[in-house]
């Protein structure tokens, strides 16, 4: 087979990224601002379910009144009808001192008039089914406690899934789509500007992502069809968050000229001070190849960075004093007791899981935020600490030469 790169390969590649008016117009449709995008509502149902409660709800500050409940209700029973509840008898509903709940009795959206003797059942799903019998158990529960009303049971998913129960109508998230267009059109209805640039922006974010026949899904298919061994090498090919946070990692250590990279790997970087460099520190043994005793080590997980100051194995007496210096000198904290080969004297956590959710460029910019307040305050700190052990230094090193570009002050490393 053929290895990355090569001739055949690279021309699957320039297939696919030149003069490709798909991936031109899949590219502007994802980068194109839309709000809800931005506030995470693509895939979350309970957002979801907020925000059509909000529109449903004629008492809300949007100014649509029950214009939109009526037009999501027509939409909604156009195909199927319910005895007393066709599109022409929603039209004259005088619906404007309706109710709307959320998560009444574990109902998504539940609606009722009293004045009409109308309730709506809403089950709305995105990416998960209906469970437990949930469908029947609302609708009886609705009949219990309605009786005698009229009594509509709407099953909403992107793709109009039908529902366990005959009594419910399966709605798709395309007939949500049409009614919030129709509304936000810029010449059929008088409503406020702000509220109407926000259904404009939810139509964006369903037709791109939700309903089932979205451009961006069609865009994809299409591509894929076209350029599938392209993009089944690139995945191949792809970087694993660890390797991409290892490099980085490596990137910020090299960007500190007072900074020498040590042995690594993916779930471990480590590093050392130059200044701090000295024989009797480096007679370690099964660590890494330089055979420092004392390091400082990136832990590398998959969903957490932490930096450490490790006291690795080694001769027991150079271990041993480093531990009672780790004791008496801030900010090192040494474990309780001296272990047999490995002792954290320091550690700080540099990101947490949450950090991970972030994007690639907010992620790097979070990390090197970190970063700088380790070399600004921890790392003077450790080195006049190591500084003060003399008995470390006993045996003279070659100074090392000025640092340059950007690094460590090296006043911060004992320099007159």
């Amino acid at each position: 087979m053929s290895q990355a790169g090569s001739p055949p390969q690279r021309k699957l590649l320039e297939d696919l990224v030149v003069g490709n008016v798909d991936l031109e117009r899949l590219e502007l449709l994802l980068n194109k601002f839309n709000l809800f995008v931005a506030l995470d509502v693509v895939r979350q149902e309970v957002r979801h379910s907020n925000f059509l409660a909000y529109l449903l709800n004629p008492r809300q500050n949007h100014g649509l009144g029950s214009l939109f409940l009526r037009r999501f209700l027509q939409a909604s029973l156009a195909n199927d009808p319910r005895p007393g509840c066709a599109p022409v008898d929603i039209e004259v509903w005088r619906s404007d001192a309706a109710e709307v709940l959320r998560e009444w009795q574990g109902i998504d959206i539940a609606i009722r008039d009293e004045a009409s003797r109308i309730a709506v059942v809403i089950e709305n799903k995105i990416d998960s089914t209906e469970h437990s019998d949930q469908l029947h158990r609302y609708f009886d529960l609705s009949e219990k406690e309605f009786p005698d009303w009229r009594i509509i049971g709407i099953y909403l998913t992107p793709e109009g899934d039908r529902p366990s129960d005959a009594r419910y109508v399966a709605v798709s998230y395309s007939k949500v789509c049409a009614v919030v267009e129709q509304l936000a059109a810029p010449t059929l209805y008088a409503i406020n500007d702000e509220v109407r640039l926000g259904l404009r922006h939810y139509a964006e974010m369903l037709r791109r992502y939700v309903v089932a026949e979205s451009e961006i899904s069609e865009l994809c298919r299409r591509i894929y069809e076209q350029h599938r061994e392209a993009l089944d090498l690139i995945y191949e090919h792809r970087p694993d968050r660890q390797s991409a946070v290892r490099q980085l990692l490596e990137g910020l250590v090299a960007e500190c000229s007072e900074l020498e990279l040590d042995g690594c790997s993916k779930s471990y970087v480590h590093f050392w001070v130059k200044k701090l460099d000295a024989p009797s520190l480096r007679q370690s043994e099964g660590w890494t190849p330089t055979k420092r005793v004392l390091l400082f080590e990136f832990v590398n997980d998959p969903q957490e960075l932490w930096l450490r100051l490790y006291i690795g194995p080694g001769p027991i007496e150079i271990r041993r004093r480093l531990y009672e210096m780790a004791q008496t000198k801030k900010p090192l904290k040494p474990s309780d007791r001296l272990r047999d080969k490995w002792n954290c004297i320091f550690s700080r956590n540099l990101m947490r899981a949450t950090s991970y959710q972030k994007t690639p460029e907010e992620f790097e910019r979070t990390l090197r935020s970190q970063w700088d307040l380790f070399l600004t305050h921890d790392l003077p700190a450790i080195v006049a600490a190591i500084k003060s052990e003399r008995w470390i230094f006993e045996e003279p090193i070659p100074a090392p030469k000025e640092a340059v570009g950007t690094g460590l002050n090296p006043s911060l490393l004992g320099e007159p």
